[in-house]
């Protein structure tokens, strides 16, 4: 496979100059800001697997493409989370109120979408959006700010619990094609405040589109922040996200990373452990079919002493499907007493069908307790012997045993609704039994 060179890359970025000039011509605080990202974005250029970090995953058929900014349009209600929370649906990456269920604003929560807050304050927005950024973002991350339509912004006080989760639906339109969208979400959980998010991305019938999401969360002492992340969009279209974690003195924080859907995705997980007592949880399940290359990166960043982190990601690769997980331990000097735990299973159910497997430790302290592990391997021969000779037929037998390789990251769920439409996703997928 021939790799991109980086004068070939940032000539593809350049592309995106015309597209950013037509979209934005008036200048103002917040377009100051987009600028600079863009122009951050063209001198990096697209990753390429010359760098480490994108090794398993080549984007040339992204740079070889140039997406416009998608519009707007009507959608269809349908394949949802049923009785998911509080709705927010963002389509084609812009906030559609009448799909939406927002009630009235609950005590202690702050809950509005970014172009709302633009159109009246954009100055604000520059300010809240640079505040909320990372340091130093990534190429793709500058090209997400300087396009960035539409998103949510969840803020909670001190102490607030809200009722219900908040259901964030980034939903492509039918006929969408050779656009991209460039949603944006930040949570601010406040300090003890406790919370639950899920994102969906949705778009089965849409066309070659792509998706490049970021997520920024913040998660201050004794708060509680769940977080549920579903990608099933089509398998025509391209999906990279970008989630940015956050947490302070015994903060706790828990993913649910799905991905089921595009013809090539990527996540970049990264959470930062910034004080003592925090803890972050890691579940995750990859599940390329057909010719899908799905990509999880993570990275868990313990920067304080007393913290503790548990990740368990699982893989299922079929037909000519690819699969990349590296998952990335860090224990900064002085982190002492960390104990942090990795798990990376994977299975194959073709001979055709690969996965790529790296969990890393970088540690920099003596006394902790690091653990990681990592296996790949085919359907336990004898357990399908077995499950045949008490009458299942092969495709029976083969379905339940991937049911119960994929049950642990099931079973981590907390929410019910949420359990009930993955079971049902898989059920779909491998024609599980009941």
């Amino acid at each position: 496979m021939s790799v991109v060179t980086l004068q070939e890359s940032r000539s593809s970025s350049e592309r995106y100059r015309a597209a950013f000039d037509a979209r934005w011509p008036a200048p103002d605080a917040l377009v100051e800001l987009r600028r600079a990202a863009l122009e951050r974005f063209v001198a990096a250029g697209f990753p390429t697997p010359r760098q480490e970090e994108w090794k398993y995953t080549n984007l040339r058929r992204l740079e070889a493409r140039t997406f416009a900014p998608a519009m707007s349009a009507a959608v269809a209600v349908g394949g949802w989370i049923a009785n998911a929370g509080t709705r927010i649906v963002l389509v084609n990456g812009h906030w559609m109120p009448a799909l939406s269920s927002i009630e009235a604003q609950l005590p202690g929560m702050t809950l509005l979408t970014l172009k709302q807050w633009s159109a009246h304050d954009p100055a604000a927005v520059a300010s809240f959006t640079a505040q909320t950024s990372r340091a130093r973002p990534g190429a793709l991350e500058d090209l997400n700010l300087a396009f960035f339509e539409d998103g949510v912004v969840l803020d909670l006080a001190a102490n607030a619990t809200p009722d219900q989760p908040i259901y964030i639906v980034h939903q492509w339109s039918d006929g969408s094609t050779q656009v991209m969208s460039n949603p944006r979400v930040v949570v601010r959980a406040g300090t003890n405040s406790r919370c639950v998010v899920i994102e969906h991305f949705v778009g089965a019938n849409a066309g070659e589109c792509f998706t490049n999401a970021v997520c920024e969360i913040e998660v201050a002492a004794g708060a509680s922040v769940e977080h549920y992340r579903i990608q099933q969009e089509s398998v025509r279209s391209f999906h990279i996200g970008h989630v940015n974690v956050r947490l302070q003195r015994d903060a706790r924080y828990a993913s649910h990373d799905i991905a089921l859907g595009a013809s090539l995705a990527r996540v970049n997980l990264s959470t930062t452990l910034q004080a003592p007592g925090a803890h972050v949880a890691l579940n995750g399940l990859i599940a390329p079919l057909g010719t899908q290359h799905l990509d999880a990166h993570t990275s868990i960043d313990h920067a304080a002493p007393h913290t503790t982190s548990d990740e368990n990601y699982r893989g299922i690769a079929s037909e000519r499907g690819r699969g990349v997980f590296n998952g990335k331990v860090i224990v900064r000097p002085g982190a002492q007493k960390t104990d942090a735990r990795q798990s990376s299973r994977n299975l194959l159910l073709n001979a055709g069908a690969e996965i790529d497997t790296k969990p890393e430790l970088e540690i920099y302290a003596d006394d902790v307790k690091c653990s990681h592990g990592a296996t790949t391997g085919q359907l336990d021969a004898a357990a399908l012997f077995y499950l045949r000779s008490r009458g299942l037929d092969e495709a029976a037998a083969r379905a339940l045993l991937i049911r119960a390789f994929a049950e642990s990251i099931v079973t981590s769920m907390s929410l019910p609704a949420v359990r009930t439409y993955l079971e049902q996703l898989l059920e779909e997928r491998y024609k599980v039994i009941s």
